[in-house]
């Protein structure tokens, strides 16, 4: 007789004199599951540890979710480190999945664990009560003008966004580009302000076009994330179908409360932000140091170089003593300084940083 553990389909062959008429109970080694074996071959979990009898990957029969995962849940044996990240903030039995022959250690299941422990520190805060995380991925966010003023791919390094999909609307919380911790700004998408939603044409990114919002496109994704992604979201979007009242994209990154743009300071925590303007006349006055204003410090000594290489060119242009010469030094530094200025500019209107 063959039996499939219904928390981690775990499978395990066991003599039929072992079951007997009276039926028998086991104990699945991979998971911890209690299972209760029927003399047919039917295979029961215990009900103290799933919440209903029968009941797979600490789902109940009506598909509420909510009663979370027993501690020995399959996930938590073989990733013990998410075990201080809350089961009602995150739906780790919709997250996972174990593989063919049991267990949850696998390739896809590694890389789920890294952004959720690179966000673990926020989750608690961010996640309003009721709210739980379904899906989970990472990507690049995509900004064309970031591209169109020439450093884009310098600029790239801190576009990287863990993506969190709750059962009530999409995260995207800035992470650093070794997924190792969060960095600055903070968005929420709405559902019912989504149009539509698609796969990139390499099946690497999601692209999200909106109602009321511009539209969101996020690349550099693995496949198996932006399919899940994509099916998920269709799924909530047609369930919550209605214009939002308001489009509030920005989060406050010490409350983390909705915002309207153009803000100096959070109205409900009063926690200060850094603002474009300062960022802006830094770089005009020097490129470099609005990125530093700004956090991005390996962005801003790129530009700090590459400033000391414009200003070398433009005062030799200066001391051969060529009316020209000096004509085309002072054009280089101001469209130099212009275009870091703008691009500066650009990066500090995103979102909002504490001050």
């Amino acid at each position: 007789m063959v039996i499939i553990c219904p928390t981690c389909n775990k499978d395990y062959k066991i003599p039929d004199e072992k079951v007997g008429k009276a039926g028998a109970k086991a104990r699945c080694k991979n998971c911890g599951q209690t299972m209760t074996i029927d003399p047919n071959g039917a295979v029961w979990a215990k009900r103290s540890e799933t919440g209903v009898e029968g009941a797979s990957r600490g789902t109940s029969l009506s598909g509420d979710t909510r009663a979370g995962v027993p501690p020995e849940h399959g996930v938590f044996i073989d990733y013990p480190e998410l075990q201080g990240i809350s089961s009602e903030k995150v739906a780790f039995e919709e997250i996972f999945s174990p593989g063919k022959k049991g267990g949850y250690r696998n390739r896809k299941n590694k890389f789920k664990v890294r952004i959720l422990m690179a966000v673990s520190e926020v989750l608690d805060q961010i996640i309003k009560e009721g709210e739980r995380v379904m899906r989970v991925g990472k990507g690049t966010a995509y900004y064309p003008a970031e591209l169109f003023f020439g450093n884009g791919w310098l600029t790239m390094m801190y576009n990287h966004y863990a993506i969190l999909a709750t059962d009530q609307r999409i995260l995207l919380i800035n992470v650093n580009s070794r997924l190792k911790d969060t960095t600055h700004y903070l968005f929420q998408v709405l559902y019912e302000d989504i149009k539509r939603v698609k796969r990139g044409m390499l099946f690497s990114s999601i692209v999200l076009d909106r109602k009321r919002s511009k539209r969101r496109v996020l690349t550099h994704m693995k496949r198996y994330i932006s399919k899940e992604l994509k099916a998920f979201i269709a799924e909530r979007k047609e369930a919550v179908k209605g214009d939002p009242e308001a489009v509030l994209e920005s989060l406050c990154p010490s409350c983390f409360v909705p915002l309207e743009k153009g803000l100096t300071q959070c109205p409900n925590c009063e926690a200060a932000f850094k603002t474009p303007k300062k960022a802006t006349w830094r770089s005009l006055l020097l490129p470099g140091l609005g990125d530093f204003y700004l956090g991005h410090r390996a962005l801003g000594a790129a530009e700090l170089m590459g400033s000391l290489v414009v200003w070398t060119y433009a005062l030799l242009l200066v001391y051969r003593g060529q009316q020209d010469g000096l004509f085309v030094g002072v054009a280089v530094l101001l469209f130099y300084n212009c275009t870091d200025a703008a691009v500066t500019y650009f990066m500090a209107k995103k979102g909002y940083m504490l001050a």
